[in-house]
């Protein structure tokens, strides 16, 4: 078992609208999150120490609201919105 760090809908948003707000070179588009899914968990499954001031962040989405196929999608977030978000267990 390994451990990986997620974002959920709402914390994906909020994480977002710091990158957007603090002009981070890596934000997506809040109008396509609004449309992903609630009740799923949106997995981590790349990060980079990014300029020294921030991580990097590969994340697994939903290409729609009903959960259907993933994508990848890049984040640049502080540290401090790295080191505080949940972990999952998952089987390598």
């Amino acid at each position: 078992m390994t451990k990986v760090k997620y974002f959920t809908k709402d914390t994906l948003i909020l994480a977002n609208r710091v990158a957007v707000a603090t002009d981070r070179n890596r934000s997506l588009h809040e109008d396509k999150l609004k449309t992903l899914p609630p009740e799923l968990k949106f997995p981590i499954g790349f990060k980079m120490v990014h300029n020294d001031a921030e991580v990097r962040v590969q994340i697994t989405v939903a290409k729609n609201a009903k959960g259907d196929g993933m994508s990848s999608v890049w984040l640049d977030i502080p540290f401090e919105t790295f080191n505080a978000l949940p972990e999952i267990e998952v089987q390598k």
